[in-house]
């Protein structure tokens, strides 16, 4: 990214030329703006009087330091700077050879901080949210604001927004620009409404927040509570109900089962009189003679 400004560049082989003042960001990449239209034989850059680029017809460029590792030189002349330092700026001189004479192009690099993210700030005037957006940058910056609920941009720092327009989802987003480089930052328009308006929005929210958690010890959660210890004692008791009825049962098969029992003795012992020969004897309530 890069801003034009003519001014008056002074070199030890020519005096009174042109240069073109050109500014970068900090950890952005930069590209001088050059623009030849003849065939180029040979180029050289310079920073402060040293080369730190050169490429001739048929070979590869040749980089130096600060730029090493750091740019690359075009066939057409333009060298491009990758995350631009402060150190960076300075003049800068292109000479460049089309097989017929040599041309000289000439830069100074300014180098700004980086753009910051920009501030909102909101305050009521009468029935209107006017929205602000500022940002401490050294270049001169152009706003440009965007709602969430409107397809359009609005040019400027200052925003009038009517109070019946803003939803409860109604978001806008300031975009500050400086050359090529963009920064945005957004706000909710429910924050900057009045607290009567605001409150009961948002306090809505709060309210659902606190029936929803547990842990706030809510009546619907005391509630809840309650209504699983009354189920407890319910099944408990179902399941000592069943119990006691099968409970019930087991002597009724106890009961058949001995009189069954009973009959097997008492056809025992009638056959243990027959075999005893007349003599009368008692086997339990049984008299054999």
């Amino acid at each position: 990214m890069w801003l034009l400004a003519s001014l008056l560049c002074l070199t030890p082989l020519q005096a009174h030329i042109d240069c073109m003042y050109v500014v970068g960001i900090t950890g952005e990449n930069f590209t001088f703006p050059v623009q030849i239209d003849q065939k180029i034989v040979e180029t050289v850059w310079k920073k402060n009087k040293d080369i730190v680029a050169e490429w001739e017809e048929q070979n590869k460029p040749t980089y130096f330091d600060p730029l090493r590792n750091r740019s690359v030189l075009m066939e057409n002349g333009s060298l491009t700077i990758f995350n631009l330092e402060k150190d960076d700026a300075g003049t800068y001189m292109l000479q460049y050879w089309d097989s017929v004479k040599d041309h000289y192009l000439d830069f100074e690099l300014d180098v700004l901080d980086s753009l910051p993210e920009p501030n909102i700030t909101c305050s009521i005037s009468g029935d209107e949210l006017l929205l602000n957006c500022t940002a401490r940058f050294q270049g001169s910056l152009t706003y440009a604001w965007k709602l969430s609920n409107k397809p359009h941009s609005y040019q400027n720092q200052e925003l009038f927004i009517p109070q019946k327009h803003v939803g409860t989802t109604t978001k806008a987003t300031c975009i500050i620009k400086f050359s090529q480089t963009e920064r945005s930052s957004g706000i909710s328009l429910i924050q900057c409404l009045p607290e009567e308006k605001g409150t009961t929005k948002l306090g809505t929210g709060r309210r659902t927040a606190h029936i929803n958690n547990p842990v706030n010890g809510s009546g619907e959660h005391d509630q809840l509570f309650s209504g699983n210890n009354q189920q407890q004692p319910n099944s408990g008791g179902a399941a000592f109900s069943h119990a006691v009825h099968d409970t019930n049962e087991e002597p009724k098969k106890d009961t058949a089962l001995s009189e069954d029992d009973n009959a097997l003795k008492d056809k025992q012992i009638v056959k243990n009189c027959v075999n005893q020969k007349g003599k009368c004897l008692f086997y339990g309530a049984v008299r054999c003679c």
